[in-house]
């Protein structure tokens, strides 16, 4: 896990605190990841998703806008076929650039 992080030093002090504060609560792991499942949505729109529904809107393709907008509608629950909206971003995403001077 902590190679998605790029200060990988700050992200272990804060497992080893997180894990420390969770010898304290008495909740099973499984009710844990539970509650957390429930208030923190598997999928949101990211840059590069919104990109791809965009570019391909602009080809008269609407079906990337259909399928963000079916998963984002229930961003909590699975959506099978859909899961790669939920990993990491693609490496040429990283030059994407966002304005809001539109």
């Amino acid at each position: 896990m902590r190679d998605v992080f790029f200060d990988r030093d700050s992200a272990d002090a804060w497992l080893a605190a997180y894990r420390q504060r969770l010898q304290t609560e008495p909740a099973p792991d499984a009710a844990r990841a539970e509650a957390m499942r429930r208030v923190n949505p598997k999928y949101v729109l990211r840059n590069h998703l919104a990109e791809i529904a965009i570019r391909r809107a602009g080809e008269k393709d609407f079906s990337e806008v259909e399928n963000l907008r079916a998963v984002l509608a229930r961003p909590f629950d699975d959506h099978p076929g859909f899961e790669h909206y939920a990993g990491p971003a693609p490496d040429w995403a990283a030059s994407l650039e966002v304005s809001c001077s539109s």
